[in-house]
């Protein structure tokens, strides 16, 4: 399945390429040369509508093919292992740290005399 959207995402991104090289918003580009085949199917004045929501429509069947993909990605590693891992940690004791008391010169306070140049 993840080879199979793969190969999909890769066609839909060179139509998408394609698409794109074939307008232009200026009215040249490739679409010149497809002028009379285009105009004669569809029309001159719609030829530039048909084709941008062509592109959008691959746009976001893309996206929801990249969207697709992330859930069926295969899962790397040993979930076994990860399990076992965690339950050890689980199993694991923490080590308490004993309580000091405060003594009463603090390291700070131990420097107090000034100093004679």
């Amino acid at each position: 399945m993840f080879t199979f959207l793969t190969i999909l995402i890769i066609i839909v991104s060179v139509f998408i390429t394609l698409i794109v090289l074939i307008q232009n918003p200026k009215g040249g580009g490739l679409m010149g040369g497809l002028g009379t085949t285009t105009s004669n199917i569809i029309g001159v004045q719609s030829a530039g509508d048909v084709m941008e929501k062509t592109t959008w429509g691959a746009t976001i069947l893309l996206f929801a093919l990249c969207v697709l993909t992330a859930f069926v990605v295969p899962k790397t590693g040993n979930a076994a292992k990860a399990k076992t891992l965690t339950e050890q940690a689980a199993k694991m004791q923490v080590p308490t740290v004993p309580q000091s008391t405060p003594s009463s010169t603090s390291p700070l306070k131990q420097n107090t005399q000034p100093e004679s140049k």
